[in-house]
């Protein structure tokens, strides 16, 4: 999976540009450079990888490469992260699950208005208008159909990192 691995990489050396070049740091990022215990004159590109992938609800750089890139721990839960659902999102009522398979039930019963997005270890299922907020392109979009709405069954397959890339180069449009 290298369209999502390489998206954040780009997002870490776009956001190490900007610090380096003086650019204004919001609140979040100073805070998570004192979290690091690093400073603008000592910042590289391992902090900004470490700030993008915390970003997406990982906890560093090596546990957000190892989900982008299909390499799970056995018998480790997997930790989807955040990077599905912004902050933005958060004005939506959507259906929430602890077990996948009560989610994927209530996305069978509606296969063509729901998706189905991992957060964390929970599930929810989403609508339309939610969908929409990724302002995806339309091949992305078209992806969709072929995954079943379904980012957690497709997980680690072509179509999975090809919509996960589009979905983590959106959220980044507007980050500062």
């Amino acid at each position: 999976m290298e369209l999502a691995i390489n998206e954040i990489k780009l997002q870490a050396k776009k956001l190490h540009k900007r610090l380096k070049s003086g650019e204004m740091i919001t609140a979040k990022i100073e805070k998570q450079l004192t979290r690091l215990n690093t400073n603008l004159t000592e910042l590289k590109l391992k902090h900004c990888l470490t700030i993008v992938s915390q970003q997406l609800g990982f906890v560093h750089w090596h546990q957000a490469h190892q989900f982008f890139s299909g390499i799970s721990e056995n018998n480790t839960p997997l930790n989807w992260g955040t990077y599905l659902y912004p902050e933005q999102n958060d004005v939506f009522i959507n259906e929430w699950f602890a077990d996948y398979s009560q989610a994927k039930i209530v996305l069978e019963k509606h296969p063509q208005i729901k998706w189905l997005l991992p957060y964390k270890q929970q599930f929810i299922v989403v609508e339309k208008d939610f969908i929409d907020r990724f302002k995806l392109d339309p091949q992305a979009t078209e992806l969709w159909r072929f995954i079943n709405h379904d980012l957690k069954a497709s997980y680690n397959s072509k179509a999975w990192d090809h919509v996960t890339a589009a979905i983590l180069k959106q959220r980044f449009l507007n980050v500062t």
